[in-house]
């Protein structure tokens, strides 16, 4: 229920919807308990966290200079505070509370919510439904498990590969999920009603990454063979094969504007391709060791690589230069993801994934919680939920606590 108060009543008395501090130590001689605006302005100062709390909540009773508190409290030292006041600005409409949000790094407020055990050998893939739903994991016992992240629950597994399963994808219409295996195949598994599959066969090696083209029709396989397939996911037959590479290729990705094919191979290299002439449009040439994992920024103009040299290199897709260099991993940079947004990279490597700002490379976040290498992550449409699996057969999901 919202206070009201006659304009002549003075803001620095309490009202109903004021908090009175106690304690068992007396008040001050001559001291005053301090209510409205300034009480909770003296309550935020406080070094007490719950003290913080209760006055956040009560911040909001007083227009925009207590909506410009909650903002300011985004910034405090305490996780808890700043979780509170996330939540009270999260539905907020006032432009100052968007913007607000919309600077805020989530991010840092992340921790991990629960653990999925389920494989029997280590998680090598994983893909989120663009609602966050589901979840859909694969890994070295051959096996596709599907999840309900909202309840955790386990809702079907998929059998069918006779190898470790290497890679994931989903269709941008959540309607099929692709997966890749060292059985040197590709499965379509047709998600609608009872699920069906269909199996592409072609590459002569291990399928490594498996890639959809934005509009839906078009899949980017890289393989051990060190060749890229590109197929026609209606008929399931291959369009064209594209050489370059001269080691194994890692992966694949397509990006967001459907104009170029990105992969990266254990020669070291990254090569940009494009997709209606297939020919070569940059070589990268920078990390000193394999190049495992890349992104692509959802506006096309970044990409981002991962390498057995532990570093991570910020790349301009339309000068074909290295940005920067990221280091804080030491160990094996296996997987890499950019937000939605473009404002954030999350890249994992042996027990930790780190979160940072894309644009200028400050680290924002580190988690703990694998115990060995992690090998491939996710992150939900809007950017909520993070997903990770690892050696450890562990997946765990990440998120914001409820305070």
């Amino acid at each position: 229920m919202q206070s009201f108060r006659s304009p002549s009543q003075p803001q620095d008395l309490p009202h109903t919807h004021d908090v009175v501090l106690g304690g068992a130590s007396p008040a001050p001689m001559g001291g005053v308990v301090l209510g409205g605006l300034m009480g909770v302005k003296s309550r935020l100062q406080s070094a007490a966290v719950p003290q913080r709390l209760a006055a956040l909540r009560e911040a909001l009773h007083y227009g925009d200079e207590g909506l410009d508190l909650v903002i300011q409290a985004l910034a405090d030292d305490a996780a808890a505070v700043q979780k509170l006041a996330r939540l009270m600005l999260w539905h907020r409409p006032e432009p100052q509370a968007r913007q607000a949000i919309a600077d805020y790094s989530h991010f840092s407020l992340f921790d991990n919510l629960y653990t999925l055990a389920g494989h029997a050998e280590p998680v090598t893939a994983l893909v989120l439904s663009r609602n966050g739903k589901l979840l859909f994991s694969a890994g070295v016992d051959k096996v596709v498990r599907i999840w309900h992240i909202p309840s955790g629950n386990l809702v079907r597994t998929l059998q069918g590969h006779s190898q470790i399963i290497t890679a994931l994808a989903l269709t941008p219409d959540g309607k099929t999920l692709i997966s890749g295996s060292r059985d040197r195949t590709i499965k379509l598994w047709n998600l609608s009603g009872d699920i069906t599959c269909r199996t592409l066969s072609g590459h002569l090696g291990y399928v490594n990454s498996v890639s959809v083209a934005p509009n839906g029709k078009t899949l980017v396989t890289g393989s051990q063979d060190t060749t890229i397939k590109l197929w026609d996911l209606t008929t399931g037959q291959e369009i064209r094969t594209l050489r370059g590479h001269t080691n194994l290729v890692d992966g694949v990705a397509l990006s967001p504007n459907g104009r170029y094919i990105a992969s990266c191979s254990w020669d070291t290299t990254i090569r940009i391709w494009d997709i209606q002439t297939a020919e070569q449009v940059w070589e990268f040439v920078g990390h000193s060791a394999r190049v495992l994992s890349f992104a692509i920024s959802p506006n096309s103009k970044t990409l981002v690589s991962g390498s057995l040299d532990t570093t991570i290199k910020v790349w301009d897709l339309a000068s074909g230069k290295a940005i920067r260099t990221l280091d804080g991993h030491w160990g094996w940079v296996k997987s890499l993801l950019i937000s939605r947004d473009g404002q954030h990279l999350v890249s994992a490597s042996y027990k930790v994934i780190k979160i940072w700002n894309l644009h200028t490379g400050d680290e924002i976040q580190t988690l703990n919680g694998h115990i060995n290498l992690i090998n491939t992550i996710a992150l939900s449409h809007d950017g909520q939920t993070l997903v990770s699996g690892g050696e450890d057969r562990k997946i765990h999901v990440w998120g914001i606590p409820q305070v």
